[in-house]
């Protein structure tokens, strides 16, 4: 299994060392996210687009898809120019999505990561996101669009973690796609449930991933995860069952879609309801499929 967590040396420039500047840029950006993408580095984020990618080797700009013509050599970054790197890097992002277009799902993932995560609201939330975009091409051959801990914030004492698969689906046409459906999803996740070993091998890789944030001061109200109030280690358990929930952005309700591709769902798959017009995830604003039906009987009309 290929890993996400970050090699210590890396943590360390990251955290006290080269890189710290970036770390702290990214800390206090609302529009950045930074994710951790194993022996590939730590990768920051714009609206979804990469932009910057940090490794041992040191670092890499974003992708040439993003510069206008004129400018494929000029855009380079370095610690010295990094908030400069970072601004022109953010309006080249712009500029391209204005054109294409293509970020879209990517962008409200973002926005879930920042709201549960980082914002005034984070440590009151359900959910941290450990990981964005996650994939095992080689071992698992499985994917995720947001894998999460639910961590129930009048809880904590427990200290007992569910490892969760989300899938984000943005507009109408996202939620029939026949290469990557509701149920393509759910078949996926199924799989994978049932392979306890990689199951929980993926599950501590994004244990580490989440404590290495805290580190860097890029997840709020988890300051007692991993110790008590007097500051001694503690390990928190993983429950033996993951989940997996559908998250449905800007779909428009008077499609029939939803209620087409949800003949094809088990009752019990469960989907994300927006908190009050907000991105925060809680765990009472989670509901099956059956107590959608009963809650909006007209989208599931076909």
């Amino acid at each position: 299994m290929k890993k996400r967590s970050l090699s210590n040396s890396l943590l360390e420039k990251l955290k006290e060392g080269d890189y710290k500047e970036i770390t702290e840029i990214v800390r206090i950006d609302p529009s950045l996210d930074m994710e951790m993408r194993g022996e590939d580095g730590a990768m920051v984020y714009y609206r979804g687009g990469l932009i910057l990618t940090i490794s041992e080797n040191g670092l890499t700009g974003l992708d040439n898809e993003y510069k206008p013509n004129d400018n494929k050599e000029e855009l380079v970054p370095h610690i010295a120019n990094m908030l400069e790197y970072i601004s022109r890097a953010k309006h080249f992002v712009d500029i391209h999505e204005d054109k294409i277009n293509k970020l879209g799902e990517k962008e409200f993932q973002q926005r879930v990561v920042f709201e549960n995560n980082r914002s005034v609201n984070a440590a009151n939330t359900d959910y941290f996101i450990a990981d964005v975009e996650w994939a095992d091409n080689d071992t698992l051959k499985g994917r995720a669009d947001i894998i999460a801990f639910r961590w129930n914030h009048l809880e904590h004492k427990k200290r007992l973690l569910q490892f969760t698969m989300i899938e984000v689906k943005q507009g109408d046409k996202a939620i029939t796609d026949k290469r990557s459906g509701l149920k393509k999803h759910y078949d996926d996740f199924l799989k994978f449930q049932s392979d306890k070993k990689n199951f929980r091998e993926v599950a501590n890789d994004m244990l580490i991933v989440i404590k290495q944030k805290i580190e860097l001061g890029l997840v709020k109200g988890l300051d007692y995860l991993f110790k008590n109030s007097a500051g001694e280690p503690i390990e928190p358990q993983i429950e033996d069952e993951p989940d997996f929930i559908i998250l449905l952005a800007n779909y428009h309700h008077y499609s029939s879609s939803l209620a087409k591709e949800c003949e094809k769902l088990p009752q019990n798959c469960k989907f994300y309801l927006s908190s009050f017009m907000g991105y925060g995830l809680y765990k009472d604003f989670v509901f099956t499929k059956t107590q959608l039906q009963t809650i909006f009987p007209k989208i599931f009309t076909s």
